[in-house]
């Protein structure tokens, strides 16, 4: 698992754009991380973004809609992504304000289902 976590994360490290990211479980477990120095604690990024989906979830679940596969947290300097991967996992990444939103997001979710599938 500590293997699959590591070269996810060099792959999400890979998508132009991505300036940190983290391989996350539902729970709020840092399976595997990338951060520049000087960043927050990626435990409590962790933590808070497995909070932001189920609250997402949560809310689909209230008006009757799916699960939500992402959520996006747009700032004005960047985005933060969090994509479901499968039941039991979760990706999230940081994205500059100067990448092209669009296609970030498509290859992560490619991305995600993949991952989702291996898992």
């Amino acid at each position: 698992m500590e293997e699959n976590a590591l070269r996810c994360i060099d792959e999400l490290r890979s998508i132009p754009g991505v300036a940190a990211c983290a391989l996350v479980s539902c729970e709020g477990a840092v399976l595997g991380k990338y951060f520049r120095e000087g960043s927050q604690s990626s435990p409590l990024f962790a933590a808070m973004c497995a909070t932001v989906l189920a609250s997402a979830d949560a809310a689909c679940g209230s008006v009757r809609i799916p699960r939500p596969s992402m959520v996006a947290i747009t700032a004005t300097d960047a985005t933060i992504l969090i994509l479901t991967v499968g039941e039991a996992a979760l990706i999230t990444a940081v994205i500059d304000k100067s990448a092209d939103l669009s296609t970030v997001q498509r290859r992560l979710s490619s991305m995600a289902v993949r991952i989702g599938g291996e898992m």
